[in-house]
């Protein structure tokens, strides 16, 4: 897996830990995909860059291949 970065403030993956406002490197999928973030505010700095939501989970990311159901928000 290439290294991924979860916003521990809101939850939201990203490749680019400068996105998010307090990023922690997540070891793989299952690490964050499948438990729940707080999703009350998204990082600023990476509201117009996330694209992809997990349905099962309702995590957000960048990439669609970085939660395991993914659905494109725009």
């Amino acid at each position: 897996m290439r290294e991924t970065f979860e916003c521990e403030k809101c939850g939201v993956i990203s490749e680019d830990r400068s996105h998010l406002c307090s990023p922690r490197e997540a070891e793989s999928l299952s690490d964050y995909c499948g438990s729940a973030g707080d999703k009350s505010k998204m990082c600023d700095s990476i509201q117009e860059t996330a694209e992809f939501t997990c349905v099962s989970c309702g995590r957000t990311a960048e990439g669609a291949d970085m939660v395991c159901n993914s659905l494109k928000l725009h």
